[in-house]
């Protein structure tokens, strides 16, 4: 039975972010300015709205230039997905050859995906002169044009060791285990040298591209982005705008480059991106463009993105036209308010009061990312909120604060619920309901002596860390298995 079959594209996206969230750190770590240049590729959230983007690699280190393309692999291979056939989905298509590849190994067993070593980086120049020595794998689709796997072959160790000698012919190891192991080049050049440690199924030590990116060298570089705002390149462009406000130059400066670049700007896209740069910078002209695309632009995807900016400015005029967005009936159906709700929660604006206001809400959907949107950072005041709506609100939102204030479930919710179970005045239940699903052990110690504990104790006894088919795992597994109920 395929249980996992409708999560495998979450798992496989949540990858992909760890490998850019993991790469951004070890370039920071080694004196890199790495910001995120392709949005929302550090993230594993799920739009419906697919917003047609630039060719962008995944990173820029706002101080060089550099451009890093990130591939997290759960076995660790030089594999880039192409499409020979396809001029538009060949591998290296909007790639510089000064650009970097970065392939990142991860566990992906058990419930969290995490990083099992730091990236190991390639120029893309380097990439395409051994591009020859290259195989193609199968196609993964029957569709004409479909994408393969190209690699380029390369050793990566099954154990943990250290190098202890390397010849023009061959790479030794001394392996964890004791034993010596001898890798045989052939034409593949060593990355390592005697003295070198490397991670089992984590390191490459050799391969047919011809040497790692030097970022020693790329990181000795400079850069000015502001007469990149002219470049003919619309990705130049873009990433000049995405640099501006990270690079410390002078505010008034830099907002008459962006100003006068947004306005001769003929590419929509990033214009967009033009004019996010300016409002985080305190151009007024620059949230207003922001807000005239989500209110009349005739493109679905670009309105979509302007929202995803406002979350990313987080900003007090952000939140209220985020709120604007969220409650707006003329977008009944439409997922930019869902993208507002989410973005006035804890992954942008966190403007929680907001949140609540949308519980109540008629479109499930928007409900369901108001509940999401709550962070533990949620204030007392808010919370004091949730469980005055749990004690009078009606019985759809009831659910939703609940469920919200059980996400939250910091100490602040649970003395509250506490004091709202003592208060003896018959609004009782959800408050005895919402205490029952937070976190057993701290529910326990808390009321550990009091009457109210036998009250909560049997609801206690069905979450998760008792009750198994809770799992969130599980129970998703049983849901499916029942929904496959039509008789042989």
């Amino acid at each position: 039975m395929a249980f996992k079959a409708d999560t495998s594209f979450l798992r496989f996206l949540t990858m992909g972010a760890v490998g850019v969230r993991a790469t951004i750190a070890h370039l920071r770590e080694q004196g890199f300015e790495a910001i995120e240049l392709e949005r929302y590729c550090a993230s594993n959230k799920i739009w419906a709205t697919k917003v047609k983007r630039l060719r962008l690699p995944d990173i820029l280190c706002a101080r060089t230039g550099l451009r890093v393309e990130v591939r997290a692999k759960s076995d660790l291979k030089v594999r880039m997905s192409d499409a020979p056939n396809n001029p538009e989905r060949r591998w290296d298509v909007g790639l510089r050859d000064d650009d970097a590849v970065a392939f990142v190994a991860c566990d992906g067993g058990g419930e969290q995906i995490r990083v099992c070593g730091p990236p190991v980086f390639f120029l893309v120049g380097d990439l395409r002169t051994s591009v020859n020595a290259t195989k193609l794998g199968r196609p993964k689709s029957a569709a004409e044009g479909a994408e393969r796997d190209r690699e380029w072959r390369s050793t990566v160790p099954s154990q943990d060791g250290e190098i202890i000698e390397v010849t023009k012919d061959r790479v030794v190891a001394q392996m964890a285990s004791g034993r010596r192991q001898t890798y045989q080049l052939g034409d593949k050049a060593a990355y390592v040298r005697p003295g070198d440690r490397f991670l089992r199924c984590a390191s490459i030590i050799a391969g047919v591209v011809p040497r790692l990116a030097p970022l020693t060298a790329a990181k000795k570089k400079t850069w000015d982005p502001l007469p990149t705002l002219t470049a003919p390149d619309a990705v130049d462009r873009y990433a000049a705008a995405k640099a501006i406000p990270h690079r410390g130059l002078g505010a008034a400066k830099a907002r008459a480059a962006l100003l006068a670049a947004m306005k001769r700007e003929a590419d929509d896209r990033v214009a967009l991106e033009i004019a996010a740069s300016a409002a985080r910078l305190g151009a007024d002209a620059g949230a207003e463009h922001l807000v005239s695309v989500v209110s009349n632009h005739s493109r679905g995807d670009l309105r979509m993105e302007a929202v995803l900016i406002l979350t990313e400015l987080g900003t007090a005029a952000a939140a209220r036209e985020l709120k604007r967005i969220a409650t707006g009936a003329e977008l009944a159906g439409n997922e930019l308010r869902q993208a507002a709700a989410w973005g006035l929660g804890k992954a942008g604006c966190r403007a929680y009061p907001d949140l609540v206001d949308l519980l109540g809400d008629q479109d499930d959907a928007v409900v369901l990312h108001a509940i999401a949107a709550f962070g533990a950072d949620t204030s007392t005041e808010v919370v004091a909120s949730l469980v005055a709506v749990l004690r009078g609100g009606d019985p759809r939102t009831r659910a939703a604060a609940s469920e919200a204030l059980r996400l939250v479930g910091t100490g602040a919710v649970l003395r509250a619920l506490v004091e709202a179970a003592r208060a003896g005045d018959g609004q009782r239940a959800w408050v005895l309901a919402t205490l029952g699903r937070l976190d057993a052990a701290t529910v326990r110690t808390a009321l550990a002596g009091d009457a109210l504990l036998t009250e909560v104790e049997p609801m206690l006894t069905l979450g998760p860390t008792e009750n198994w088919l809770a799992v969130a795992a599980t129970a998703s597994d049983l849901r499916f298995l029942l929904q496959q109920d039509v008789p042989a």
